[in-house]
C-alpha cells in the first residue's frame, strides 16, 4: 500500500509505503530517503521563526524623557528643554558653549523654567553648569520664587544647599514665604521658616504672610504662623490687621446672606 504524505515543498511529494496494518514499509533506497525527509520537515517545523524585534519607543528613565537630540540647539530649544525636562537637549546646549544663564524676553533663566516645572535632575545638571541662583526676571522673581510657585519641595532644598536665599523679594516686594502661603503650599511654609525666612516680612501693601493667609483663609497655615511668631497686630498700608481680614469677610458675608431673597 502506498501513501501520499501531506507534507509538500513547492516541487517535491513524499509517497511512503505502508503494509496493511498502516505500518511505514521500508524496502528500498528511495523509502528510505522519504522517511528521513519527513522527519527533517517535522524538525523544522517545531523550530521557532525568528521575528526581528521591534524598535523600542523613546526610553523614560526616571520620568526623564530622551528625545533625539539636534544637530544644533539654539536658546530657544534649550529653554524648552529645561521646560519638559530634556537633559540630553540641555547637555547639547552646554557642551557646545551655550550660556547657562541665558535669559528669555521675560529675562527667565532655564533655571527659573525649571524651578516652576518641578524638575529636579534638570536643576540638579544646571547648577552642575553654575547656573546664577540669584537672577531674577522682569517681575523680580528669584528661582526660589519660582520653586515655590511649582511646589516641588525637593528643587527648593536643592537650591538653599547652592547658595539661594529664602528672602529674596519680587518688585512687590513679596518673599518666598508670600508665595508660598499664597500657593497652598503647606511644606513649603513650614520649609521655609525652619529655614530662618523672615516671618513678619511685608510687601509693597504692607502685608504680612499672616495677612494673604487669613485672606485667603488658609486655617492650617495660620495656624502655622501662629505658632512660629507671627504678628497679629501687624498693620497694613490700609491700616488692618490680619484679624481685620477675617471680620471683612465675615461683614461681607452678613450682608450677603442677609439681602432680601438670600434665604428664600
Amino acid at each position: 500500500m502506498t501513501t501520499r504524505s501531506s507534507e509538500t515543498d513547492a516541487d517535491t511529494v513524499i509517497n511512503l509505503k505502508t503494509d496493511k496494518a498502516g505500518k511505514l514499509v521500508l524496502e528500498t533506497l528511495e523509502d528510505l530517503n522519504n522517511i528521513m525527509l519527513l522527519r527533517k520537515r517535522k524538525r523544522e517545523r517545531k523550530t521557532p521563526v525568528w521575528k526581528p524585534t521591534p524598535t523600542p519607543p523613546p526610553q523614560l528613565v526616571g520620568h526623564l524623557t530622551y528625545p533625539t537630540v539636534p544637530y544644533y540647539v539654539d536658546e530657544d530649544d534649550y529653554f524648552k528643554a529645561c521646560e519638559h525636562n530634556q537633559l540630553p537637549v540641555i547637555d547639547k546646549f552646554l557642551n557646545d558653549g551655550g550660556d547657562v544663564n541665558a535669559q528669555d524676553n521675560f529675562q527667565r533663566t532655564g533655571l527659573h523654567k525649571a524651578c516652576l516645572m518641578g524638575h529636579i535632575e534638570v536643576v540638579r545638571r544646571l547648577l552642575e553648569a553654575k547656573a546664577d541662583v540669584h537672577m531674577k526676571d522682569k517681575l523680580g522673581s528669584s528661582c526660589v520664587h519660582a520653586a515655590c510657585r511649582g511646589g516641588c519641595l525637593s528643587v527648593l532644598d536643592l537650591l538653599l544647599g547652592n547658595g539661594a536665599t529664602a528672602s529674596d523679594k519680587d518688585k512687590m516686594d513679596s518673599t518666598p514665604l508670600h508665595v508660598s502661603v499664597r500657593t497652598g503650599h503647606y511644606d513649603f511654609v513650614e520649609y521655609l521658616i525652619h529655614c530662618g525666612a523672615e516671618i513678619n516680612a511685608v510687601d509693597k501693601e504692607g502685608d504680612s504672610p499672616l495677612h494673604d493667609a487669613v485672606r485667603v483663609n488658609r486655617f492650617k497655615m495660620i495656624e502655622l504662623l501662629v505658632v512660629h511668631g507671627a504678628d497679629q497686630k501687624l498693620l497694613n498700608k490700609k491700616g488692618q490687621c490680619p484679624l481685620d481680614s477675617v471680620l471683612e469677610w465675615q461683614n461681607g458675608a452678613k450682608t450677603l446672606l442677609s439681602e432680601p431673597g438670600a434665604t428664600s
